[in-house]
Parts: structure tokens; sequence; C-alpha cells
């Protein structure tokens, strides 16, 4: 068991590329992103058998003033080729945590519920929709009610586009922050963004909707191996009725369609909610999501950051309140309370 230095990075990408269970948030530079972004210590952790890697674990340190010191993975947890792997890994995993002298170790929107001495919760899913080699067949395989939405999107003069340089990032930021102010929740940074775009030039792309010059719905998608993943995402809510996100999703399913990619995962959401009932509609199949936690000390600790933020007093009070700032004061404020929690 070692930790990733500079000369390994390709080795690790190649890795996570090629595994099963290897998600865009498992590659390496994330490390690069967050420590620049966020100022987080990053614990890379490499598991090898011989001179084969068999397992990953992008972990960070994360002081914060707000849900206490903690350490945590990227959304996606581990990735590993067995069981015996992962909990080298998350035994690892424990001993850093324990001499950063954190509160635990969260193995963060996790796909696998790992095996081991782990609190793990499931509510939130994440729908996963298989493609066809061509769009129209892809259509055809729509239910009805979802054709009539994307058909009435289109009647109301809405545009899309498809973008992979990064010069939507604005339009999208801009939709974004305001949808997350309403929803009172803090947004990230936009440098956040724009370290993306650097770091993984050939692997993402935004869509954005459009009536007239106004942006009124924005996605981001990130690409690693056969599947798009809709990483984050929002239509803004006094436009709903022009159906924008009915056929921004559907652009993005016929996009990934015309590039060859076989799977779209929509995302997460909490399983009940209506945005996974949205998100069903699409003929895709749910898959749960978790989240396990490893407490040194009793108390909120043994619950993962995103239990917390759904649940917490605070967190809820702070929602109420959000919406209510000026958004240039949300856009400000959000980044720093966002470093503080992060993955929520």
């Amino acid at each position: 068991m070692t930790e990733l230095t500079e000369k390994e990075w390709l080795d690790w990408d190649a890795y996570v590329t090629a595994a099963p269970f290897g998600l865009p948030q498992h590659l390496s530079g994330w490390r690069q992103i967050l420590h620049q972004t966020n100022g987080y210590e990053t614990r890379y952790l490499l598991a090898r058998e011989g001179t084969r890697i068999v397992g990953v674990m992008p972990l960070f340190i994360v002081r914060s003033l707000l849900v206490g010191h903690m350490a945590t993975t990227m959304p996606g947890g581990l990735c590993a080729d067995s069981a015996e792997v992962a909990a080298a890994l998350i035994t690892q995993g424990q001993a850093l945590a324990r001499q950063a002298k954190v509160k635990g170790l969260t193995l963060h929107d996790t796909r696998q519920a790992w095996p081991g001495d782990l609190s793990t919760s499931s509510h939130h899913v994440h729908w996963l929709v298989a493609l066809e080699p061509e769009a129209d067949a892809l259509w055809e395989r729509l239910d009805g009610n979802i054709r009539r939405q994307v058909r009435l999107a289109r009647r109301n003069d809405l545009t899309v586009e498809i973008d992979r340089t990064g010069q939507a990032l604005g339009a999208f930021y801009d939709v974004f922050s305001r949808f997350t102010h309403q929803h009172g929740t803090p947004v990230f940074s936009r440098n956040f963004l724009e370290a993306i775009v650097a770091v993984f030039p050939a692997s993402f792309n935004i869509v954005v909707v459009r009536h007239g010059p106004q942006p009124i719905g924005a996605y981001f998608q990130l690409e690693l191996g056969q599947t798009m993943y809709g990483v984050w995402g929002a239509s803004l809510r006094e436009y709903l009725n022009l159906r924008p996100t009915y056929l921004a999703h559907w652009e993005i399913l016929s996009y990934a369609c015309s590039v060859g990619y076989r799977y779209l995962d929509m995302g997460r959401s909490p399983a009940a909610s209506n945005a996974s009932k949205y998100k069903g509609q699409w003929g895709g199949e749910a898959k749960p999501v978790y989240q396990q936690v490893i407490s040194f000390s009793r108390g909120p600790a043994a619950d993962g950051i995103v239990n917390r933020a759904e649940s917490d007093s605070r967190f809820q009070l702070m929602k109420r309140l959000w919406p209510r700032l000026p958004l240039p004061v949300v856009q400000y404020l959000g980044p720093m309370l966002r470093r503080h929690v992060p993955f929520a």
C-alpha cells in the first residue's frame, strides 16, 4: 500500500478507466483541482499486487469549521478489484485519518457497500439509462409522455447548445448559481469549474438551453469509458412551464448516442424525491448510492455529510434563509461555505 506519486498518475488513471466500477471522480486530476481551489490535504492511496494496480482510494483531509474535521473520499468512494483490496485501502485510510486527528472517515456516494466495520446508509439512488447506437431508436423507446414534453419544448422556441470548449461555462454558472440560490444551497466557485475544464479538457461537456438569448437551463457532464455522467444541472423555476429540463435531457441522451456512449448516468437523487421520479421516466434503472462512515468518536460524525446536510436543523435553517439574500452576496459567500461542507 503506497501513496500516489506524480510519476504514477498515468497508471492510476489507466486503472480507473479500465475498471468496471471506475468513475470520473476517481481520476487523479481531482487531487490537483481540490487542493488548488479548496486547499484540501490529499492522500491518494494505491494498492498493488506485484506491479499491477488493484485498487485506488482518493482521500481528502477536510478541516471544517461547520461540520468538524473529517477524512472523505471523492463522490464514488474507492475503486477496487475485490472486497479484500477495498478492506486494505479502508484500513490504511483509517490510519491516515487518525494521524490527521479527524472525527472519522467517510466513503462518500460509493456505488458499492463495502464490507467491514462501517456504518452504512442508502437514502439516494442514481439512474442509469442504457443507450442505443442511434438516437432515433432511443427516441422510439421513450415513454410517450416524455416525447410529448420534448415536442412542447421545441414549440416554445427553446434552443440547445452543446459545448466542449468551456465557452459555455459562464452561462452554466449563471443558471446553476441562481438555481442553488432559489433552493437554499451554497454554490461552489466558478474557479472550481474552470479548474475541472483545465484538468479534463477532453472529458466534459456543457449543455445550455436558451429562451431567446437567455440561458434558462444548464447541465454539466463528465465522460469516462462507455458512460456519460450528469454531475450538475438545473433549469430555472420561472421557466419550467417551457419544459427546458425535458429538452435538455433529450439532447444529452441524443448527443451521448451520437458519440458512441453506451450509458447515461443521470446522477444522484434522494430515492423518493420528485427529482428521482422525474429521472425514472426516462427508462433507466435506479441503483443504490451508499454513505459509509467510520467514526472515531460518538456523535454527529457517525453520519455522512450528505445525510447530515439533509437532516441537521442548522443546515435546514440556512436553507430557509439563503434565498432571502441577494444573488451577488450568495455568489460571493457560497464558495467560502461550500469549502467547509464538501460534496454535500
